[in-house]
């Protein structure tokens, strides 16, 4: 029974070390994923710029949703009138 464990074991770990150097030598042959590239008026811009027409674009979007959110009527009634306060 001993020698079964034994047997085992060095099974289990020569397989798990041949998995390793596998995977080791796998490893350094990935492919290194593209940098995204930018536009020409996104190489343009100074930082400032950049982060200001970001920051515009966000606060759109956020307006867009806001005003959908309000149409749908999903906010609660807080008007002064309501009977719940």
């Amino acid at each position: 029974m001993d020698k079964l464990f034994k047997t085992a074991f060095l099974l289990i770990y020569t397989v798990g070390l041949i998995f390793l150097i596998i995977l080791q030598e796998r490893w350094g042959k990935k492919d290194i994923p593209p940098r995204p590239v930018m536009a020409e008026a996104g190489r343009n811009c100074q930082y400032l710029e950049c982060i200001l027409r970001e920051k515009n674009l966000v606060l759109g979007a956020l307006d867009k949703s806001w005003k959908l959110i309000g149409s749908k009527r999903l906010f609660p009634d807080w008007d002064d009138n309501s009977p719940k306060k």
